[in-house]
């Protein structure tokens, strides 16, 4: 659902957002609930001024309970200082806050009530924010320092599938509070995170390959402009599929392939753009080795 603009991006709300601002807002918690959207989108906003300090386009911006989604108008998915830098700026935004609300706490200016949850609040958001799976900001910076190692397909794939694991275990323990007697906002809460994570995780699943080619076609054009770039080199056998090979590849070098015979003696040299091609022709799990045949 979309909310308003700011400077040409969109600003929309998930779905999740609601039910838990709709839930506070049910117990009487509407100040909480408002506090929580306030510190969600500055959190979102310090990873757009991040983003466009990279010359990235944002076009929109989508909010969960916990953080957001940035969609640019260009790729810094596994890139490794572009992708860590912007995860790690909104994190830092409710650290910084958290450390300057205690400040006015510890010196007697501010001792409101809500000072308290403003501080909670922060730590929540930031300390959540760098569990180590995607769709978190902690998953993005995981994935942008081991995507050139792993590849970015394989490493996506882990790191969202932990993300799934996660939201089991959020929503196990929020039966378990429920059938425990205490149904009360805190299992709801829980079960909405657990079924947010599931999917949220089977997206970045899904959307990997086609990131990672349009990462592909990216790296085509930035080859042709600079006239070069730094290679990674593979060596397969002929019966290897292209998918096994692709999942190898990384955001930041060109691949060439060394295509063996049993006997490990190089038969032929394939580039990065020969297996992709080959792969959109002939399927994922073709045999790299029938490339090479006429």
């Amino acid at each position: 659902m979309e909310l308003f603009k700011i400077s040409g991006v969109s600003i929309r709300i998930h779905p999740t957002f609601l039910v838990i601002l709709f839930l506070y807002g049910v117990l009487g918690l509407a100040a909480q609930a408002l506090l929580i959207f306030a510190l969600v989108v500055g959190h979102e906003l310090t990873h757009l001024l991040v983003a466009k300090s990279y010359g990235f386009k944002v076009e929109g911006l989508e909010l969960f309970p916990f953080g957001g989604a940035a969609y640019c108008d260009g790729l810094f998915e596994g890139r490794k200082i572009e992708e860590s830098l912007m995860a790690l700026a909104g994190p830092a935004f409710n650290i910084a806050l958290l450390f300057a609300a205690q400040v006015l706490r510890w010196n007697g200016i501010w001792t409101a009530e809500l000072a308290a949850d403003f501080v909670r609040y922060n730590l929540w958001l930031a300390a959540f924010n760098l569990i180590p799976v995607l769709p978190l900001d902690g998953g993005r910076v995981m994935r942008a320092l081991f995507a050139e190692t792993f590849g970015f397909v394989r490493t996506t794939k882990f790191l969202a599938g932990a993300g799934r694991a996660l939201g089991i275990g959020l929503a196990i323990y929020g039966i378990i509070l429920g059938v425990g007697g205490r149904f009360t906002e805190g299992p709801l809460f829980f079960l909405i995170l657990g079924g947010f994570f599931w999917f949220a995780g089977s997206k970045e699943i899904s959307s990997a390959r086609i990131t990672f080619l349009r990462q592909l076609t990216r790296k085509k054009e930035e080859l042709v402009k600079r006239g070069l770039m730094r290679s990674l080199w593979l060596t397969v056998q002929e019966e290897t599929p292209l998918v096994r090979i692709v999942e190898e590849f990384t955001p930041d070098r060109y691949a060439m392939i060394s295509l063996t015979n049993d006997k490990a003696e190089m038969e032929k040299i394939l580039t990065e753009t020969d297996i992709v091609e080959g792969m959109m022709r002939e399927g994922i799990r073709f045999p790299v080795g029938k490339l090479c045949k006429p």
